[in-house]
């Protein structure tokens, strides 16, 4: 075993890990045929391999819309990074008829070369960077950002801390801009904006008791000072107990946090998503559904991913994969819910933990099972979630509460989990457009 030990540590080197590629590539490939879509795979590894070369990167890999690159420093898969996701723009600026959308993923660690390429934690962890980076977006690692950010002129924009799929511990993520000035939204702490207001009513009551004394009139009977519940922006990060309101995703929403441990994740078009980091962990993401991908192997797009609508079904889309013989996926009956005062339903649905038997790929995998257009929304094989389907005016709201399954949590745990998010969920307001 040291002998082992020592062969690993004299293999392993400290390397920048970089992957990127399409996003919505169904969708793309659906739109535009599967002639548009070959070539426009093919412009995309032209650039990224052009912008690989000038970086010093090697190329690991491809595989269907997606590449992998290895960097003799962090850096320079972060500059490389960059510029992947601004050839793609001025690309996009020639064809806007036939944009593409790609995103990228970097980190920084030790990693073992082999023969079939590198293997490493450092790996898995840039590739699930990738696969939770938005179209246009670099993801980082905290590692990459304190190893970078005082030699080259980039800025990074906190998205918060994530738990990502097949990672045992949570991540400090950012998001790489060209802009070295560009910060994260910041909120200020409610206890300061209530230490305002308290500092001010005592001032009027100063002044008050002041004038009392000087006019020698009658005081007058003391009315308690109420102060309205304000709604906030739920910005990227952690969130104090408060009502709160969704900026992007759309159909807007508002919500209480009544506990610690709780943080925004995400906030888009297609998904909202809250995680919470205290014991026991879990998330409840909101999402819009472009698709239902009916094949476990799916990371971004596939010719056998769902061709239903933008707005499917998703219940009957998902009762009809799980009645196939030998599906990757079970579901319990529908039960009937409200969200926001609107009648829903609720199903339990559970991953196969065979699910990806035969998909080959890294570890730490997820089983793919939504498209919302921004992600590919995914769970570990052997994973159970709990799903509510909602209708809200005429745009459907599919939202997951699911446990970090990571460290595989008991049933308890699970239920504890489904408690807590429930209690976001009984507090979900859809204000009028």
């Amino acid at each position: 075993m040291t002998t082992e030990a020592r062969t690993d540590a004299g293999a392993a080197a400290y390397r920048g890990f970089l992957f990127s590629d399409m996003r919505g590539f169904t969708a793309y490939a659906e739109r535009h045929g599967n002639a548009a879509a070959a070539a426009a795979v093919s412009r995309f590894l032209e650039l990224a391999r052009k912008a690989i070369g000038r970086h010093d990167g090697s190329e690991v890999n491809t595989e269907g819309d997606a590449i992998h690159a290895v960097f003799p420093s962090a850096s320079s898969a972060v500059l490389c990074g960059l510029e992947i996701v601004d050839a793609a723009a001025a690309l996009n600026a020639q064809q806007p008829d036939r944009p593409i959308g790609l995103g990228v993923g970097v980190h920084a660690g030790e990693a073992v070369e082999t023969a079939e390429g590198y293997i490493g934690r450092a790996v898995n962890i840039a590739a699930r960077l990738c696969a939770a980076a938005r179209p246009g977006e670099v993801l980082v690692s905290s590692t990459v950002k304190g190893i970078t950010q005082s030699s080259i002129p980039v800025g990074f924009i906190p998205r918060g801390r994530r738990r990502l799929k097949g990672i045992a511990d949570p991540i400090l993520v950012y998001a790489v801009t060209r802009d070295p000035n560009a910060k994260g939204p910041r909120q200020v702490p409610r206890p300061v904006l209530l230490g305002g207001v308290a500092a001010a009513l005592v001032g009027v009551i100063a002044v008050a008791a002041l004038a009392g004394s000087q006019l020698l009139v009658k005081p007058v009977p003391t009315v308690a000072a109420t102060v309205a519940p304000t709604i906030q922006p739920a910005a990227i990060g952690a969130l104090a107990v408060g009502s709160y309101t969704s900026t992007r995703f759309q159909p807007r929403l508002t919500f209480e946090i009544k506990g610690s441990g709780w943080s925004a994740n995400s906030d888009t078009a297609g998904s909202f998503g809250l995680i919470r980091e205290e014991d026991p962990p879990g998330n409840v993401t909101f999402l819009r559904v472009r698709q239902v991908l009916t094949s476990p192997c799916l990371a971004g797009g596939g010719d056998d991913s769902s061709t239903g609508p933008s707005t499917p079904d998703v219940l009957a889309e998902l009762a009809a994969i799980a009645a196939v013989p030998g599906s990757h996926i079970e579901m319990s009956e529908p039960q009937p819910v409200q969200v926001g005062g609107i009648a829903a339903k609720e199903v339990d649905i559970t991953v196969s933990q065979a699910s990806l038997a035969a998909c080959g790929g890294l570890a730490g995998a997820d089983v793919s099972v939504f498209d919302t257009g921004d992600e590919v929304w995914g769970a570990a094989p052997g994973e159970r979630f709990r799903l509510i389907s909602v209708t809200v005016g005429d745009q459907p709201v599919t939202i997951v509460i699911s446990s970090d399954w990571t460290k595989t949590p008991s049933v308890q745990q699970l239920e504890q989990v489904y408690a807590l998010a429930q209690v976001i969920i009984d507090s979900v307001v859809f204000p009028a457009p």
